[in-house]
């Protein structure tokens, strides 16, 4: 963890709060419109100490959700995520630099049986304490393409041009507890 901030966060463990977190993804779809998904339920903590901050994070594949339930089924097949044989998607910083308001977040992200750095940019709220319950947030995104993941299926459309961008947009939003 290498980490130069100038974030005055206190030094501890910070475990997400799974009702207030959400990892999303838009990719477009058809050339005219996003398609977007989600996964729930999100594990997360961001652990503050001397040598700065460190961010891990998973889902399970299958708490993807997305508009239309038929689409699900092919999401998670080895067209995508292959879910049977990679059930979990994790990511693990390497360098968290920058401001509250400009954070870089640097790491290595696995999915679909592959691990990729990928660096998300964002902002980092708090702390704030409610009661007796010290809270902070971080909203991050990054953009990566899916096809470096292995999820290479497309398809033709009629009248020209691809059913599905390979840009992909990752957006998540994390609210923590100090424990």
């Amino acid at each position: 963890m290498t980490t130069a901030t100038k974030i005055d966060l206190p030094q501890g463990t910070w475990e997400v709060d799974e009702t207030h977190s959400t990892a999303n993804f838009e990719v477009e779809h058809a050339g005219v419109s996003i398609f977007r998904g989600a996964f729930k339920p999100v594990g997360a903590k961001l652990t503050a100490d001397d040598s700065g901050l460190a961010l891990t994070g998973a889902v399970d594949v299958t708490g993807i959700t997305v508009d239309d339930e038929n689409i699900r089924p092919h999401l998670l097949s080895p067209d995508f995520f292959d879910a049977d044989r990679n059930p979990r998607i994790e990511f693990r910083s390497t360098e968290i630099t920058g401001g509250a308001d400009d954070l870089t977040v640097n790491g290595e992200l696995s999915m679909a049986g592959t691990s990729l750095p990928v660096a998300a940019r964002g902002r980092l709220r708090g702390p704030v304490e409610i009661g007796e319950i010290q809270k902070a947030s971080l909203a991050l995104e990054a953009t990566i393409d899916r096809t470096d993941y292995g999820m290479n299926w497309q398809m033709e459309l009629p009248s020209g041009g691809q059913a599905l961008a390979n840009e992909v947009k990752l957006i998540v939003e994390l609210e923590f507890n100090r424990s």
